[in-house]
C-alpha cells in the first residue's frame, strides 16, 4: 500500500472520529420539568438562549430603543465562534454554559418575615436551574463568575460562603448590609441551581436525582404544552391545578384594598378568592414567541367540569357600538373594554355559572363580591345599572402613580342612567355644562364625579372626570394616539374576544433596554429613548372564551421577558 493511501486512510479514520465525536458532544435537550419538584406553583422553561437574544433584538421595540440607550448594533447576535462553541464545548466556562444550556425558573413556594416596623414581608421561593451540557467542573466555574458576578451587582460587597450538603458543595454570596439578601447556588453533573436559600436548592436538587416526585409526571403538563405549542415557542410556562389557590392565600390580603374600600369586603375576598380559585381555576399555560416584529404571550386557563360551557351564552361577545377611547385623554395609562352583547344577561350568567360550582354559603359570598366590584366607580347595583347601560363597558386608569380608575359606558339609557347616577351623588350634586357635556359633581368629593357626553357616561374621581371631559373638547383623545392607532390584532369577526386591555408600556420598555445598557456600560440617551418608546405600539391583548376555559393574547414591545429580568436582574431592591 503507497504512503498516499495510508494517508488517506488515516486521514478518513481521523475525520470519522472527529464526527463521532461532534455527535457525542452534541447537547441532547431533555424535560426541565423533571429537574424540579412536583408541587411547584409556577414553571416556566427556555430551551435555547441564544434563540431568545436573538429574536428580542429582532423586534421593532428593540431596534427603536437600543441605539437611543447607547447599545451598538450585533448585541445578541451568535456568530461562528459560538455555534462552534455550542456545538463542540470548546471555549470558557461560562461562554459554553450560556451556548448550551436549558433553563428553568421555579416557583416553589412563599416565605413571610416581619419587618423592623412590623410590617409583614412575603417573598417568593424561586429557584433558576439551568441544564448545562457540559461537565461539572466547567459548570461550576461558570456558575462561580456568572452568580458571583451577579450577586455584587445587586447587593453591592458581599461575603462568600461555602459548605457541603449531602456531598454537594454550596457557595453562598451573602450581603454585607443585610444577611438575609443572599444568592446560593450549587452544582451537581450537568445541573446548576440558583436561589435564595439553601432550602429551595436543595428541593431542585433532589427532584433532579430522583429523591423526590417531580412535575414531568404532570399529564396536564404535557396537554398545555401541546395546546400552547411548546416546542417552538421562546418561552414556555406552566401552573399545575391548585396553584392559584395557594398563591392567593398569601397574595390576596395585599390587593384586596383595591378592589373595595370596605373592611368587610376586603375581610371577605381575602378568605373567599383562595377557595374559589380552588373551585373555579383549573391549570394555566403560557408561551411566547415573535409576532410581527413583537413578542407576542399566549395564555390559557382551563375551567373545571362544564363552567365554560355553562358561561358561553351570557358572555357572548359583540362588538361595542361606541369607542371609549373617544373619551380618554391621549395619556391614558390603561384601559379595558368589556363587550357582551347583553351585559346585564352577562352579569346574572357569571353569578349563575360561578354559583353551580360551589356551596350555597359560598355562591351567596361570590354575589356579594361581584356587587361591590363595581362599587369603586359609584355603581351600588351592578344589575340595575347594567340594563340601561349599552353593549360597550370600558374601565380605565389615567395615571400609573393613581390607584383611582374610570367606569365609561355606552348611555343607551340615558334617563335611566341619570337616576343611577343621582342614586350615588345625590340630589344636591351640582350640574354644569362643559363643552357639549353635562358634569355632575357631588357635594361631597367622595362620591366623585359623572359626565354625560355624546353617547357616553363617564364615572370616577372629579378630577379624572374633567380631564376626561377636557380631551374630548380639545380633540387629544386616546384613539387619536399614535401608539394607540398602531394597537390591533388581525382577529375574525367570529371570534370576538370578550376583553381588549390597552397599556402604555413605554416605561416598562425602556427599562428592559437600559438593564442590557447598564450590563454595557452603554451611554443612554434619555430624550432620545422617550421619544424612540413613543413611537413604538401600545401593549394590547385580547380575553376570550374557549370550550375549555379563558384564553388570553398579548402582543407588546418585550413580553414577559420583562418579568423574568425582574426577578433576575441586579437591582438594591430585592
Amino acid at each position: 500500500m503507497g504512503i498516499g493511501r495510508k494517508l488517506l486512510l488515516v486521514a478518513s479514520a481521523l475525520l470519522l472520529l472527529s464526527v463521532a465525536w461532534l455527535w457525542w458532544t452534541q447537547p441532547q435537550r431533555v424535560d426541565m420539568a423533571a429537574y424540579v419538584p412536583a408541587d411547584t406553583l409556577v414553571y416556566l422553561e427556555a430551551n435555547d438562549l441564544p434563540g431568545i437574544a436573538r429574536a428580542v433584538v429582532s423586534t421593532e421595540g428593540w431596534k427603536e430603543l437600543a441605539p437611543a440607550a447607547g447599545i451598538e448594533g450585533g448585541f445578541g447576535q451568535v456568530g461562528w465562534l459560538g455555534r462552534l462553541s455550542a456545538w463542540t464545548g470548546i471555549g470558557s466556562s461560562d461562554g459554553v454554559v450560556l451556548m448550551r444550556a436549558q433553563v428553568a425558573v421555579a416557583l416553589l413556594g412563599f416565605d413571610a418575615s416581619v419587618e423592623a416596623d412590623a410590617s409583614a414581608r412575603i417573598s417568593p421561593r424561586i429557584a433558576l436551574v439551568a441544564e448545562t451540557h457540559t461537565s461539572e467542573g466547567r459548570a461550576r466555574t461558570a456558575v462561580r463568575k456568572l452568580v458571583g458576578d451577579a450577586a455584587r451587582r445587586r447587593y453591592g460587597e458581599v461575603r462568600v460562603e461555602e459548605r457541603p450538603i449531602d456531598g454537594v458543595p454550596y457557595v453562598s454570596w451573602v450581603a454585607q448590609s443585610d444577611t438575609r439578601r443572599r444568592l446560593v447556588a450549587a452544582v451537581r453533573g450537568s445541573v446548576a441551581v440558583v436561589a435564595r436559600d439553601e432550602a429551595t436548592v436543595q428541593a431542585c436538587l433532589a427532584a433532579q436525582s430522583g429523591a423526590r416526585p417531580t412535575l414531568a409526571a404532570d399529564a396536564r403538563l404535557k396537554e398545555m404544552r401541546n395546546r400552547l405549542g411548546a416546542e417552538t415557542a421562546l418561552v414556555f410556562g406552566y401552573a399545575p391545578q391548585g396553584s392559584a389557590a395557594k398563591i392567593l392565600e398569601v397574595v390576596a390580603p395585599l390587593f384586596v384594598g383595591q378592589v373595595s374600600e370596605n373592611p368587610n369586603t376586603q375581610s371577605s375576598l381575602a378568605i373567599l378568592l383562595p377557595q374559589l380559585a380552588n373551585s373555579l381555576v383549573g391549570s394555566a399555560g403560557w408561551s411566547t414567541r415573535i409576532v410581527r416584529g413583537a413578542v407576542e404571550d399566549n395564555y390559557h386557563f382551563d375551567l373545571p367540569g362544564d363552567l365554560a360551557a355553562r358561561l358561553n351564552e351570557p358572555l357572548t361577545p359583540a362588538l361595542p357600538r361606541v369607542n371609549p377611547a373617544e373619551m380618554l385623554p391621549s395619556d391614558t395609562q390603561q384601559v379595558s373594554l368589556y363587550s357582551y352583547r347583553v351585559p346585564e344577561q352577562a352579569w346574572r350568567g357569571l353569578n349563575a355559572a360561578i354559583s353551580t360550582q360551589l356551596d350555597t354559603f359560598k355562591a351567596v359570598l361570590v354575589t356579594r363580591a361581584l356587587e361591590s366590584l363595581l362599587q369603586p366607580y359609584g355603581v351600588e347595583s351592578p344589575q340595575e345599572f347594567l340594563h340601561v347601560a349599552g353593549s360597550g363597558l370600558a374601565t380605565a386608569r389615567l395615571s400609573s402613580t393613581s390607584e383611582k380608575k374610570l367606569l365609561i359606558v355606552e348611555a343607551r339609557d340615558r334617563e335611566g342612567l341619570k337616576r343611577q347616577v343621582t342614586k350615588r351623588l345625590g340630589d344636591d350634586a351640582r350640574v354644569e355644562s362643559v363643552g357639549d357635556g353635562e358634569l355632575h359633581v357631588a357635594a361631597d368629593a367622595e362620591a366623585g364625579a359623572a359626565a354625560f357626553v355624546g353617547d357616553f357616561l363617564v364615572l370616577g374621581d372629579e378630577s379624572d372626570v374633567r380631564l376626561c371631559v377636557a380631551a374630548r373638547a380639545e380633540g387629544r383623545t386616546l384613539a387619536g394616539a399614535p401608539d394607540f392607532k398602531l394597537s390591533r390584532f388581525e382577529t375574525p369577526a367570529d371570534t370576538l374576544p370578550q376583553v381588549t386591555t390597552w397599556t402604555d408600556d413605554a416605561e416598562s420598555a425602556r427599562a428592559f433596554v437600559l438593564f442590557f445598557a447598564r450590563q454595557r456600560s452603554a451611554h443612554p440617551n434619555p430624550e432620545a429613548l422617550e421619544k424612540a418608546s413613543r413611537r413604538l405600539p401600545r401593549s394590547i391583548s385580547e380575553t376570550r372564551l374557549t370550550s375549555a376555559g379563558f384564553q388570553k393574547r398579548t402582543r407588546s414591545s418585550f413580553g414577559q421577558f420583562g418579568w423574568i429580568i425582574e426577578q433576575f436582574a441586579p437591582s438594591n431592591d430585592n
